[in-house]
């Protein structure tokens, strides 16, 4: 039970077998007069397809491509080919070899450097704040008035937006 399952390319003897979920997807022999013969069932559903090449090598790159289109349809055709040869099986859950003691303080120094770095990088990233927003008549003619008689367009120092009107005249006018 616990034998690995074939993946990607086996030889047994003349003949190559492409593994893919525990079975044979592709297979190339040897044929005696046509160089070698490929046969292809990718899916049990689809028909199979056998089809003379000249070489091994041609027959194995003919089978990675046909079988890499109808396993994986999601995925790009040079994503699935790598996918379907990968010969390494996968293991789930395997444990890395543990760390020295100099390998875990550097490996904490290095942390504790790139944090430093990416908050002031952060910070030199962020957006800044916007500069108050300042009507453009006011700044131009610096608060005076345009016309006679008009009221200033934003409040002048004393904090009062309207003029004080003139004291009245105790005397007839002359």
């Amino acid at each position: 039970m616990n034998a690995t399952r074939p993946s990607g390319w086996v030889q047994n003897g003349e003949r190559w077998d492409l593994w893919w979920n525990g079975r044979s997807v592709a297979n190339v022999v040897p044929h005696p007069v046509l160089g070698f013969r490929l046969c292809l069932d990718a899916r049990r559903a689809a028909p199979g397809k056998t089809v003379v090449v000249a070489s091994a090598r041609q027959a194995k790159r003919y089978a990675e491509r046909w079988c890499a289109v109808r396993l994986y349809p999601q995925l790009r055709l040079r994503d699935a080919v790598a996918r379907l040869v990968n010969a390494t099986p996968a293991t789930h859950g395997a444990v890395p070899p543990a760390l020295t003691r100099e390998q875990r303080q550097q490996a904490r120094r290095l942390a504790e450097a790139g944090a430093g770095e990416m908050r002031r990088i952060k910070e030199a990233l962020a957006p800044r704040r916007p500069l108050m927003a300042v009507r453009p008549d006011v700044r131009e003619n610096g608060g005076a008035w345009s016309t006679t008689g008009q009221a200033p367009l934003a409040r002048p120092p004393g904090g009062r937006a309207t003029p004080k009107a003139p004291h009245a005249r105790s005397g007839p006018l002359r």
